[in-house]
């Protein structure tokens, strides 16, 4: 096949060309920029997909990767990547997920905030193979690899890893976990009772029950607040990160503003927003996270109140009341918000609309329903708190349009 060149990066981190017939072509562990030889592995009639053979004109920006199972391990796909040429392509991504899914003309994007490039996460859900190790899935596959160590783990976190061994039989993921107090294992799939790792780590089954060692609940700090997690809610994998969402939620909320916190998980918008003198009330559909809110909160500020509820369900019956808040601060699951709920709160809001997305094709979608509800985007905030993958958070920041 006749040379590549590559010109752009797409959402889930292929760099992008055009073959000579005109149809474009997504290339893993490529960077814009470079010429390469590939090999079509997906046709389509209007695209194709294409596995990387050779480098032949290499950017700049390509670097070594430090991890032994780097283009094994199906998590990472962006080590051959400089940490400063990352951030610049992120930040080019949600714009064009803004202009092309959302219909926003020259969105304004800042430059990408990047806490860390290694070493980040508190949490981290692993596979389990036949001989019960604990690994991740090969990139677009069921095969798993096992891995003892991974790069993007903090220290806490691989320790607890290392605590909890590969004698997992009967087991099928296991997420491992920890916070500034607490370590845990978290049984999410097994066949029967899986097999304990000796030693002390706490280990339970996700969704509830009686542990099945220890004391599972972890402790987070963030911004000066202390958060109980336990083994049923979220948390942001990456306390950096979470300092970074909450200075730039912030940003938008001033003392005495009344506030409603949709998708509250375990307080932290609340909390950071309640502290600093908004009047705040956390709608969680979660039950294990809601009473978590509510005792984080408890201890935090009087002016915030967990509601236990369906967010669209509680918006449903805010716009009904014909009830409105200074400010909507949402943190939907990747999926987004969805229409109904997009609708809803664009009537109850009356300032202010800040979205934190994990996802930044559903932050667009759902960012084209807010236009045509008659908001605008202010800036959107590019936070890689999940450096060296293709993940994304973003902060947009939205205001009526005059």
């Amino acid at each position: 096949m006749q040379p590549v060149r590559l010109t752009g990066m797409a959402h889930g981190g292929d760099a992008v060309g055009h073959l000579p017939d005109g149809r474009a072509v997504f290339v893993g562990f490529a960077i814009p920029g470079e010429t390469v030889r590939v090999e079509v592995t997906t046709d389509k009639p209007r695209w194709a997909r294409a596995r990387l053979l050779e480098v032949l004109e290499p950017s700049p920006d390509r670097v070594d990767p430090p991890c032994p199972y780097y283009r094994t391990c199906g998590g990472c796909r962006l080590q051959h990547i400089a940490g400063d040429r990352q951030a610049q392509l992120v930040a080019q991504v949600v714009g064009e997920q803004l202009q092309r899914l959302g219909g926003i003309d020259a969105p304004a994007v800042a430059d990408t905030v990047r806490p860390a490039d290694y070493g980040y996460r508190s949490r981290a859900r692993f596979a389990v193979d036949g001989a019960g190790r604990l690994g991740f899935r090969k990139a677009a596959s069921h095969d798993i690899v096992a891995i003892d160590r991974c790069l993007l783990l903090d220290e806490a976190t691989q320790t607890a890893r290392e605590a909890a061994g590969n004698r997992w039989a009967g087991a099928t993921e296991v997420e491992v976990r920890s916070g500034v107090q607490g370590a845990a294992a978290i049984v999410s799939r097994a066949h029967g009772r899986p097999a304990l790792p000796p030693g002390e780590l706490a280990v339970t089954r996700r969704g509830g029950g009686r542990p099945l060692r220890g004391d599972p609940v972890v402790t987070e700090s963030v911004a000066g607040m202390t958060f109980r997690v336990s083994p049923g809610s979220f948390f942001q994998a990456n306390r950096a990160g979470a300092e970074e969402l909450v200075r730039l939620v912030r940003r938008a909320v001033a003392v005495g503003d009344h506030v409603l916190d949709l998708y509250a998980g375990v307080g932290l918008f609340a909390g950071a927003l309640a502290v600093q003198g908004a009047d705040v009330t956390a709608v969680e559909a979660g039950a294990t996270a809601a009473a978590d809110a509510r005792r984080n909160l408890r201890a935090l500020s009087r002016l915030a109140r967990v509601v236990k509820a369906q967010v669209e369900r509680y918006l449903a019956d805010a716009v009904a009341r014909r009830e409105q808040v200074d400010v909507v601060v949402l943190d939907p699951p990747r999926q987004g918000a969805g229409t109904a709920a997009i609708a809803d709160l664009a009537r109850v809001a009356r300032r202010t609309i800040v979205y934190v997305a994990c996802d930044p094709a559903a932050l667009a979608r759902d960012a084209r329903a807010l236009t045509a509800a008659g908001w605008q985007l202010v800036d959107a905030v590019p936070v890689d708190q999940f450096a060296q993958t293709a993940a994304i958070e973003v902060v947009a920041t939205f205001t009526r349009a005059a």
